[in-house]
């Protein structure tokens, strides 16, 4: 069953407002709409949840405070379109046919090279990084992780955005584990462990 962001981001705000006061204080503000076209631009059509939830909330005004996502911070578009630039600079594959090959694989497939439909979406602080897949196939739009030292070599964390952040509104809400880790607050801060 499809998650609706809108009602998922009310519960995670609501949650956020009465336990994590500090991390709601830094979530960003809401995308404006002339803001998201130039990502398509770059990386092909965007998922609708992904949209739906820069339009609610982008980015982060403190990283450290806002570990929102099981220990990252969400990046505003301008902070994904340079993550993303800086992605290509130092991970991309260099030779075009070994490009061409991996961008036709399946959305999901692990790559240990950053792929030009990648859009970053959230990072840490040692150069991590979760970014949903827009290669095509039925998991288009699914949200991997990109390790520094190990590329995305995982299978995808969530199949899209919209599961992503249900699954962080019913661990908040409930206590609940996400892949090994639970949220926890700290002087009004949201933690992983």
């Amino acid at each position: 069953m499809p998650h609706d962001v809108d009602d998922t981001w009310d519960r995670i705000e609501a949650w956020l407002r009465t336990n994590a006061p500090t991390t709601d204080e830094h979530l960003g503000v809401p995308a404006r709409r002339a803001e998201i076209p130039p990502v398509a631009t770059l990386v092909g059509e965007l998922p609708d949840d992904l949209i739906a939830w820069w339009r609610r909330s982008c980015g982060t005004t403190d990283i450290s405070a806002a570990g929102l996502l099981t220990g990252y911070a969400p990046y505003s578009i301008d902070q994904a379109v340079d993550c993303r630039t800086m992605m290509l600079r130092i991970a991309a594959c260099e030779d075009d046919a070994e490009l061409a090959e991996l961008s036709a694989e399946p959305a999901g497939s692990p790559c240990r090279n950053w792929l030009p439909m990648w859009v970053p979406i959230a990072g840490d602080t040692s150069g991590d990084h979760l970014f949903v897949d827009l290669r095509p196939g039925p998991e288009r739009g699914c949200v991997m992780q990109w390790y520094e030292t190990e590329g995305a070599s995982m299978e995808p964390k969530w199949p899209d955005v919209a599961t992503m952040l249900a699954e962080i509104a019913d661990a908040l809400e409930h206590g609940t584990d996400i892949a090994g880790v639970r949220p926890e607050v700290l002087d009004g801060t949201i933690h992983w462990a």
